[in-house]
């Protein structure tokens, strides 16, 4: 269940945050976290753009 949970929410977020930014932008190099139990990055510079 928390899984599941978790995408929803995630789903969610987005949906909220295209509803208010035009565009994002990376605007720098991601940096992954180095760990052998989460995947996922530690750092994701962006740019975003309102509507």
């Amino acid at each position: 269940m928390g899984n599941r949970l978790a995408e929803m929410q995630l789903r969610i977020v987005w949906e909220e945050i295209l509803k208010r930014f035009e565009k994002i932008e990376l605007v720098g190099e991601p940096v992954r976290n180095n760990s052998n139990f989460v995947k996922g990055y530690t750092d994701l510079p962006v740019r975003v753009h309102p509507l």
